[in-house]
């Protein structure tokens, strides 16, 4: 799992490890046996480490990339247009797409890939975070579309589509900016890091579940 001590992260490993699946991390600042790791490293590096991953644990179940780039909170809220966006395509996209290829080695025959997308990504949201945001996570989605395609019927490809979720940046809003946010969301309702993490861990027990807005389920035919 990239990006396993985020909020979602941290949620998505409790989930897993409660029901009895091993969960190796790869994080930046790495918390007891996980590797230390970044998207944004050469793809030689990041190749490097999930190889000697698999030589400690064996064949992954399910590929996991959480990693993505904030570009809500300061200093990076006050960054120029492009610096943000030169991060966000950094990490959320090109990491995405480096790890995903650098793991497909390593999967077993009935194993996953899932990325992370952003359920306003193709409709658009108003503002220069929106702007940006919305242009990296399009990005994830059209790639996972077609490394779908190129996989054929395995391994599975999957996007988690998560709306506002109340990670570190919502908690940094008082009570009457989260209410406004709120009025942008289906539902006028928040998501939580433990919805976002049964959502994600059913589909690598292989229940694939389907939530409105929520999480979308990539395929494509056997060939």
């Amino acid at each position: 799992m990239i990006g396993k001590t985020g909020g979602i992260g941290q949620a998505l490993a409790k989930w897993l490890t409660e029901r009895g699946i091993g969960v190796v991390g790869f994080a930046r600042a790495p918390e007891d046996a996980d590797y230390e790791f970044d998207v944004t490293w050469p793809s030689s590096d990041i190749e490097r480490v999930i190889s000697q991953a698999y030589q400690r644990h064996g064949a992954f179940d399910a590929w996991i990339n959480l990693a993505g780039a904030d570009i809500l909170q300061e200093p990076v809220r006050s960054w120029s247009y492009e610096k943000r966006l030169k991060l966000l395509w950094e990490t959320d996209v090109l990491g995405t797409i480096r790890c995903s290829r650098a793991a497909l080695p390593y999967l077993t025959p009935d194993g996953c890939i899932i990325n992370v997308g952003w359920d306003e990504a193709f409709e658009g949201h108003r503002g220069a975070a929106g702007e940006l945001y919305a242009t990296a996570k399009a990005a994830v989605i059209a790639y996972s579309l077609s490394l779908a395609k190129t996989l054929g019927a395995a391994p599975r490809v999957y996007v988690a589509c998560p709306g506002w979720v109340t990670t570190r940046w919502a908690e940094t809003l008082s009570s009457h900016r989260q209410q406004q946010v709120a009025k942008y969301i289906p539902g006028a309702t928040w998501q939580t890091p433990d919805m976002m993490a049964s959502l994600i861990g059913s589909l690598v027990v292989g229940r694939h579940v389907i939530a409105s807005g929520t999480v979308h389920q990539i395929s494509s035919p056997a060939r």
